[in-house]
């Protein structure tokens, strides 16, 4: 299940999210809901063999539908990164920003990509995202910098690499300007157990 086990995974997603939402159940996505609802009613009334695994995946899928139902609301009104996936343009640079955050990305070859000029996309992306297309190819790398130092043994060389930076001291400035620590220690410190 999408962050579940490994909350950090989810972190772009959930920033963006309100800390309490309503959802209506009487549009399409609500009636989608319903229906996963009225499935695990179903399984927990007939206790058949097999139930239990069955009401947990279709927990995950309503999961699924709520996040996304959220999502559409969130993304038409709002700032981010869901938002600028609504644009059919910008989506398509960003599938391809995203695909490969290790690609030396430039905002004239990602604004060839959603097929506008430079000045254009560089205007639309700050306005749907709040960010510059580099500030927001940055805040990716750094996400996905954590997850590689958090859950897997590669050094920052190595990380850095995989991220787009040509040097591990490179990924090491951009990340203690970010995160106010060098990867070392963020590993480090991201390892303990929190506090009881």
């Amino acid at each position: 299940m999408f962050g579940a086990d490994r909350p950090g995974e989810a972190e772009p997603l959930f920033a963006l999210l309100p800390p309490v939402f309503r959802l209506n159940l009487d549009n399409t996505s609500g009636q989608l809901l319903r229906g996963t609802f009225d499935l695990i009613a179903r399984e927990s009334a007939a206790g058949a063999l097999g139930g239990g695994f069955i009401m947990s995946r279709l927990s995950d899928v309503l999961f699924v539908q709520a996040l996304r139902t959220c999502c559409t609301d969130v993304g038409s009104g709002t700032v981010g990164w869901i938002a600028a996936l609504r644009d059919p343009r910008l989506a398509v640079a960003m599938r391809e920003l995203h695909a490969d955050l290790a690609h030396p990305w430039t905002v004239d070859e990602l604004a060839r990509k959603a097929g506008m000029s430079r000045s254009a996309f560089a205007a639309l992306f700050k306005e749907k995202t709040g960010d510059t297309p580099l500030g927001y190819l940055t805040s990716w790398r750094m996400y996905r910098v954590k997850l590689l130092l958090r859950e897997t043994p590669l050094s920052v060389q190595e990380i850095a690499v995989r991220v787009g930076y040509d040097t591990g001291s490179a990924l090491s400035r951009a990340f203690s300007n970010r995160e106010g620590a060098t990867p070392g220690a963020w590993r480090v410190r991201s390892a303990r157990p929190a506090p009881a």
